[in-house]
């Protein structure tokens, strides 16, 4: 029963998707670029996890998925429209990346940042088990403010992963990032979701800034 709220009405009130040509950088399984396939003229799509990208390709049509990283771009310069960094930029050195985000859009391009706020429910699960998930997050948002970047507007806004009960969203996160159940985990999960636990089905919400950088 798993399921998501969609990023992509937010998206649409930032930048016009229709006629242009987009760079979606680390669209993992491809959640994202589910939502984004028909709505530009073109769309590629990179991550440096091929697994997931073959998942990604066999369920979506009409994107051009290739193995790569944000930090070192294949592509010409001036070669997009949009540059989106999908829940991504904190995943790499994010200086790099948005040096190569700003050689490869069009002189009058955009880049379109969304990234997960530290406190948000489903990221503080995350950081259970990746310890420097909350730091990198930090770190990157700080950077994106440093006042290096042209902000063209910045807002906030919620997504919902919805699961049956506490088995599927403990097994989702168990699968995801452990090889075999550890209760210690369990409980940490137990103790962010508080009440939820008994819910059916169990809301996980996740606060998120998306940013827009111009030139």
């Amino acid at each position: 029963m798993e399921s998501y709220s969609s990023d992509l009405p937010k998206i649409e009130e930032f930048i016009e998707l229709d006629g242009k040509t987009l760079l979606e950088i680390g669209c993992g399984d491809g959640r994202l670029t589910a939502q984004l396939a028909g709505k530009a003229a073109a769309i590629t799509a990179i991550d440096p996890d091929e697994v997931s990208m073959e998942a990604a390709g066999r369920r979506i049509i009409g994107v051009n998925f290739l193995i790569g990283s944000g930090e070192k771009l294949e592509f010409a310069d001036e070669a997009f429209d949009i540059v989106l960094f999908s829940y991504s930029l904190h995943h790499q050195d994010w200086v790099k990346a948005l040096a190569e985000a700003r050689r490869v859009i069009r002189h009058d391009g955009q880049i379109l940042v969304i990234e997960p706020a530290h406190y948000g429910e489903f990221t503080l699960l995350v950081s259970i088990f990746e310890k420097d998930e909350i730091p990198m997050l930090q770190k990157s948002l700080d950077y994106i403010n440093c006042g290096a970047f042209n902000i063209l507007r910045k807002d906030t806004y919620c997504v919902d992963q919805a699961f049956a009960d506490e088995t599927e969203l403990y097994n989702y996160f168990m699968t995801k990032y452990m090889t075999e159940a550890d209760d210690l985990a369990v409980e940490k999960m137990q103790a962010i979701i508080g009440p939820k636990k008994k819910d059916r089905p169990i809301v996980i919400q996740d606060v998120v800034n998306i940013f827009l950088l111009g030139m």
